[in-house]
């Protein structure tokens, strides 16, 4: 990527599944392992000076679907929280979602509330982010590549859609 190429949700989600890739050595399994992404974030470009992403917590606020925070107290150290009554496949994309911040956006921001309320009616500032976390999501948890072979040749559908969702780990809206 060339200095003028900004990075985008769809860039990074590719050079992390390339990661992925190199960590599994090629043998790589559908649904992409988070608990591997998040462990592995750190140590790689995209976490610069950062020592650790926490492990997931559950929250407990109806309203909210995740939220990124850095530690105010160790500015090394990030965290994850997602909607636990959620869907677990709705916790999965929240989870990408909130590995798409710390990527894309954690330089300008210490904290992500991840909210319907954000996502609809925030600012513009604040949807732009949410949809291109969205995208980082969309495309670590659906490698565009993996998608295409799976789609190229039949007819898409509904049986086929929700081959698609369970084989990746995803609802079938994502």
């Amino acid at each position: 990527m060339n200095a003028a190429q900004a990075l985008t949700g769809s860039i990074a989600a590719n050079t992390v599944q390339k990661w992925l890739r190199a960590w599994h050595q090629g043998d790589m399994p559908d649904a992409i392992d988070l608990e591997i992404v998040r462990q592995m974030l750190p140590d790689t470009p995209y976490g610069a000076g950062v020592r650790e992403i926490k492990t997931p917590m559950a929250l407990g606020i109806d309203s909210c679907e995740g939220m990124l925070v850095r530690n105010p107290k160790d500015t090394a150290e990030w965290g994850i929280f997602y909607n636990d009554k959620a869907r677990p496949e709705r916790q999965r994309f929240t989870l990408a979602h909130e590995l798409g911040h710390f990527v894309l956006h954690r330089g300008s921001h210490a904290s992500f509330n991840c909210d319907k309320d954000s996502i609809y009616t925030g600012t513009d500032t604040l949807k732009q982010i949410e949809r291109e976390a969205d995208e980082f999501a969309s495309n670590l948890l659906m490698p565009g590549d993996l998608l295409r072979q799976r789609i190229t040749g039949k007819r898409i559908d509904f049986h086929l859609l929700g081959e698609l969702a369970k084989e990746f780990g995803v609802s079938l809206e994502a």
